[in-house]
C-alpha cells in the first residue's frame, strides 16, 4: 500500500512538472513582440513621467505607471531579464510612491526606470 502511494505521488508530480515545462515553454515571445514590448514599455514610461512634470493627481501617475508595468511583462528575453527586473523594481517604487502621493519620488524612480529601459532597448537592437 505504502509503495502504490509513493507511485501515484511521483507519477502526479510528473505529470505536474511537465505541466509547468509545457506552458513555460509555450510563453516564447517573437522579435517584433519583445521589440514592440520595450517600445511601448518606454512610451508608457514617458507618459508617466511627462504627468508627474505636469501636475497630474496622483491617481493619474499611478494608473500610468501601472500601464507600464503590465507593459513591461511582455518583454520576455533571457538576455534582458536581469535588466527588466531591475528596472521594473523601479516602476514598482515610482508605483507606490504616486499612490502614496509622493510625486518626487515617483518621478525620480520613472527617470531611472527610463533609463534601463533605453538601455535594455539599444542592447535588444543591437543584438537582433
Amino acid at each position: 500500500m505504502n509503495s502504490s502511494k509513493k507511485s501515484l505521488f511521483f507519477a502526479t508530480a510528473i505529470v505536474f512538472i511537465s505541466a509547468l515545462s509545457f506552458s513555460a515553454s509555450a510563453a516564447t515571445f517573437s522579435h517584433e513582440e519583445v521589440r514592440a514590448a520595450l517600445d511601448n514599455t518606454i512610451t508608457k514610461v514617458k507618459a508617466s513621467i511627462s504627468a508627474v512634470e505636469n501636475g497630474a493627481d496622483k491617481e493619474t501617475v499611478a494608473d500610468l505607471v501601472s500601464d507600464a508595468k503590465q507593459q513591461q511583462k511582455d518583454i520576455e528575453n533571457n538576455n534582458l531579464e536581469v535588466k527588466r527586473q531591475h528596472a521594473g523594481k523601479r516602476l514598482n517604487i515610482a508605483w507606490k510612491a504616486a499612490r502614496g502621493g509622493d510625486l518626487q519620488l515617483a518621478g525620480q524612480s520613472l527617470k531611472d526606470a527610463l533609463t534601463r529601459y533605453e538601455e535594455m532597448q539599444k542592447i535588444y537592437v543591437s543584438s537582433h
